[in-house]
């Protein structure tokens, strides 16, 4: 039997700070670098904010581009958020290091079938390579699987978006509301687990507590 072994650069987790205080501390570091870290955590735990304030951080101290796809709120919603933190999104967009991408589609449209996820992120593609974007935020995913009615078609879609972010070398932050008791949840952690690739969750149980785990 032949054996090869492990390039030990295979083995190096880069890390990628948030600038979230506490954040980077607790998880050594911040997100996996060129990786997927989905963000559980149930009504009023600021999943958004979080995930969006990373995007923000990035750009603001890195100059890193980087985009927002909203499967629930619409882009006046969102700046209207922002701004309530001090984050000027209008002008990070207008210096070409942050968009927004709406998401958001009729319930007919995904149960009829007609919604095409492949088209959508081929769109994305090509915003992400125009302005050099290394971080997309999946805002709400748990809006649009609850449309699609089927475990089946909710597991694809999930497995979809991270085989395309993990194929075009991008940082990805999945955030999903849901509630503790929802049979989803452990689903959910469990897809994480059997994923042959580096995947962080992070479980955000209310606005002032927030656990943490990684699975590689």
């Amino acid at each position: 039997m032949n054996t090869q072994k492990i390039p030990s650069d295979t083995l190096v987790l880069i890390k990628m700070p948030t600038s979230i205080e506490g954040f980077d501390e607790i998880t050594d570091g911040g997100l996996l670098r060129d990786q997927t870290s989905l963000v559980i955590g149930g009504p009023g735990s600021s999943n958004t904010v979080f995930a969006l304030h990373t995007l923000v951080n990035r750009a603001r101290q890195w100059g890193e581009p980087g985009i927002f796809v909203a499967f629930e709120e619409n882009a006046r919603q969102i700046v209207t958020n922002a701004a309530s933190f001090s984050w000027d999104l209008l002008t990070l967009e207008k210096e070409g290091k942050f968009t927004f991408f709406d998401a958001c589609l009729p319930a007919d449209v995904v149960q009829s079938g007609t919604f095409d996820l492949s088209a959508m992120l081929a769109g994305l593609k090509a915003k992400a390579t125009k302005m050099g974007a290394r971080l997309i935020v999946f805002d709400s995913i748990d809006v649009l699987l609850t449309l699609l009615h089927d475990p089946f078609s909710e597991q694809n879609e999930i497995y979809r978006i991270r085989d395309w972010l993990s194929q075009n070398d991008l940082t990805g932050i999945i955030t999903t509301r849901i509630e503790s008791s929802d049979p989803l949840l452990l689903n959910t952690i469990a897809l994480c687990s059997s994923w042959r690739i580096a995947w962080s969750y992070f479980v955000i149980a209310s606005p002032n507590e927030s656990r943490c785990a990684n699975s590689s």
